[in-house]
């Protein structure tokens, strides 16, 4: 029999604290527990109770080198090393009995590798939704505390407009400058201009190098 999501989580490991503790905050709240998840630098997933994937974040897609789409039409299962199968369903069944889990497994790697990697498992962050967050065994606290103080030097970063943004997300899909300015309907000038103000919030001297401080600060997928 399932517990309820309530009952007294065990500890995260230390590199992923952070996103954990902001993910038992939001539990049992639709709207707050989405945007934890999207807006972590943690990679984070909400898996349903086939372990189908439901959501992932950015951090999580780069993990796994997979677009939602790709991830939504796969289960958590597909993900893991065959001989890994028994232990990961082992762990699954335990957070469903205790609310909440915590271990190690291994993820196929891009050369046929493995990259090792820790998760925490909280079940029941939505109802029939569970929240997991991984990230590679040697990422540790205080690298994650390197991007929050990166983030937090950055003050105008939070600042970025709705239409930075959208600029920056359709750079980051490989759109030139007229062509962003075709789909968002503005000139080309004015596309121009919201990169140099974007430069200057991110402190950075290119469009190459706005996308991947963007995408790296969690402010575009």
């Amino acid at each position: 029999m399932e517990r309820s999501a309530y009952s007294h989580p065990v500890p995260a490991p230390a590199s992923l604290k952070p996103g954990v503790e902001a993910v038992l905050e939001a539990r049992g709240q639709a709207k707050k527990l989405e945007a934890v998840i999207h807006q972590s630098r943690v990679p984070m997933e909400l898996v349903d109770n086939k372990r189908r994937f439901i959501e992932v974040n950015p951090p999580a897609k780069l993990l796994y080198r997979s677009s939602l789409a790709e991830l939504r039409a796969s289960r958590v299962d597909n993900l893991v090393p065959p001989e890994s199968l028994p232990t990961m369903v082992e762990a699954w069944e335990r957070m469903l009995e205790s609310g909440s889990v915590t271990g190690t497994r291994e993820l196929p790697g891009p050369k046929g590798d493995r990259l090792r990697i820790v998760f925490y498992g909280l079940a029941n962050a939505l109802p029939g939704l569970h929240a997991v967050a991984l990230a590679p065994a040697g990422w540790s606290e205080a690298e994650l505390a390197a991007e929050r103080d990166e983030f937090a030097a950055l003050p105008l970063a939070g600042q970025l407009t709705r239409r930075e943004r959208e600029v920056l997300q359709l750079a980051a899909e490989g759109l030139s400058t007229s062509a962003i300015a075709e789909r968002l309907t503005l000139s080309p000038a004015t596309v121009t201009t919201h990169f140099g103000n974007i430069y200057v919030k991110l402190s950075v001297p290119a469009r190459t190098a706005a996308v991947a401080k963007a995408m790296r600060l969690g402010l575009i997928v």
